[in-house]
């Protein structure tokens, strides 16, 4: 039964995937939707990328384990980051009306800027699509029977048909639908819970109220860690996430696909608090769920697990579908980016005068093979999930502070730039390898995870440092390097703009 669901499900997206296909005039068509998109789509398209399947079973996983301290990296900090755009940031960049993040990059500090840019995050989106690719084998595998192989395949295809038709307008639509299927299916699983286990009286009487609380524990412990080590891994669990995502691709695209500034500020505010609300429900679902399984082997599976044995086949066929949704959801907003970023972004440098046609087409065609490449990695190189993780720093690292501070600060200027990338990898990368004995020895061995948590501990003193130095070195250059103006992509400086 839940097989003929996923069936219909694929169907469906097929066929959204075709129809948005003849939306698609120009590059700005197939990027950011031809900037058309009203509230509800922002709204629906922003929560379907943020709350995916690594929210959803990632974060199950890690409430499971630690309470909602596990969950203060995501969805809480990556909340704070969708808030904290939509005040400050949204608004600005749609007027500007980019394309891409990197167009801000050469826009406020010129073409290297913009290649550095365009490489960390084609990176990055490249390890993310791997990684969440493979993660259709939990959906397919675990949940259907169907075997690993043929499953990742099967949902690497049907994502790359309807992202290679309709680029961002079949995201966006599917997205919406995504949303909606995912936030379902997981809701359904309360009701049923509770009467599983007997009630609140009975969760209560198992889970420790500790559980539910997001400051760190006795002695600054954190995650495993304490004191010092535990007070700045807590820190860095918000301000990595809350500050390290303002500039990603993916959440930059839909304030740029919206109608106006009005619509992308506002619909991507309700986003993030959407995003707050219905990213928690799986991780209160898994420590609810304790009171069922007590202990489990893989703590990633008690989402599925806990759907497995507390739905009807009616509800579990709702989950599926859900949970698939929420893996495609991120999938085609991950598959969309570097494609997109290597028409806009890196192509020019190697031929100019591209036109809007061609530009189309080249990123069509580097769907399927972005794709695969990335499924590649992800199939058989055993650091995937590592590398992912440390993708996402290095977008921090590299575009971070410049970002922050090119947005609002006049005197940013393209070699304060430079030097707070030199510093910031300066002081990170010898940090990480300071902490990594004692990050070690917390994790008992195992590397995948203490250079996980040296990499997050390192990043706030650098972070520090990075800003001060692009500060100091803006101040100190600006008659040998006067900064640009904030500008639109048409030249428009941003205060001659309505």
């Amino acid at each position: 039964m839940a097989l003929y669901g996923v069936i219909a499900y694929f169907v469906i997206v097929m066929f959204i995937g075709w129809w948005a296909s003849r939306k698609v005039k120009s590059l700005s068509d197939y990027a950011v939707a031809g900037r058309r998109l009203g509230p509800l789509l922002v709204f629906g398209t922003v929560l379907a990328t943020w709350f995916g399947g690594g929210t959803a079973l990632g974060g199950a996983s890690m409430a499971y384990s630690f309470g909602l301290r596990g969950v203060i990296m995501d969805p809480l900090g990556a909340g704070v980051a969708v808030i904290l755009f939509a005040l400050f940031f949204a608004s600005i960049l749609r007027k500007l009306r980019y394309i891409t993040i990197a167009d801000f990059f050469r826009a406020r500090y010129g073409k290297t800027m913009e290649l550095a840019s365009s490489i960390v995050n084609i990176v990055a989106y490249m390890g993310w699509l791997g990684a969440l690719l493979v993660s259709f084998s939990a959906v397919f595998q675990v949940l259907l029977g169907i075997p690993f192989e043929q499953g990742v395949l099967l949902g690497t295809i049907i994502t790359i048909i309807y992202t290679f038709a309709g680029g961002m307008w079949s995201v966006t639509l599917t997205d919406f639908i995504q949303m909606f299927l995912l936030v379902l299916g997981i809701v359904l699983i309360i009701p049923f819970l509770l009467g599983a286990v007997g009630g609140w009286d009975a969760i209560n009487a198992v889970v420790s109220p500790d559980m539910y609380s997001i400051l760190p524990g006795e002695g600054m412990e954190y995650l495993g860690y304490v004191g010092l080590f535990g007070f700045m891994y807590w820190i860095s669990s918000w301000v990595v996430q809350g500050l390290g995502s303002l500039s990603c691709q993916d959440l930059v695209q839909r304030s740029l696909s919206a109608k106006d500034e009005k619509t992308a500020k506002w619909a991507t505010f309700a986003a993030g608090i959407g995003y707050w609300t219905i990213g928690l429900i799986p991780a209160l679902v898994a420590i609810w769920g304790i009171a069922l399984i007590p202990e489990i082997e893989n703590p990633d599976l008690i989402l599925p697990s806990l759907a497995m044995e507390v739905l009807p086949p009616w509800a579990f066929v709702i989950f599926v579908v859900g949970l698939l949704a929420a893996v495609m959801s991120s999938s085609d907003s991950a598959m969309i980016i570097p494609p997109t970023i290597i028409a806009e972004n890196v192509l020019p440098y190697f031929k100019k005068d591209i036109s809007e046609k061609t530009k189309v087409w080249i990123a069509r065609i580097l769907v399927p093979i972005i794709a695969l490449i990335s499924l590649a990695i992800a199939l058989y190189a055993q650091t995937i999930f590592f590398l992912m993780n440390l993708s996402w720093e290095l977008i921090l690292m590299v575009q971070g502070i410049p970002f922050i501070l090119g947005i609002y600060w006049k005197k940013s200027n393209r070699l304060g730039a430079y030097a707070s990338i030199i510093v910031n990898f300066a002081v990170w990368i010898p940090l990480i390898f300071a902490t990594l004995p004692h990050t070690l020895e917390v994790e008992e061995g195992v590397f995948e995870w203490a250079i996980w948590d040296s990499i997050y501990i390192a990043a706030i003193p650098a972070l520090i440092a990075g800003t001060i130095a692009f500060i100091v070195v803006s101040l100190l250059t600006q008659k040998k390097d006067p900064p640009k103006q904030l500008v639109s992509i048409d030249g428009e400086p941003l205060e001659n703009l309505k």
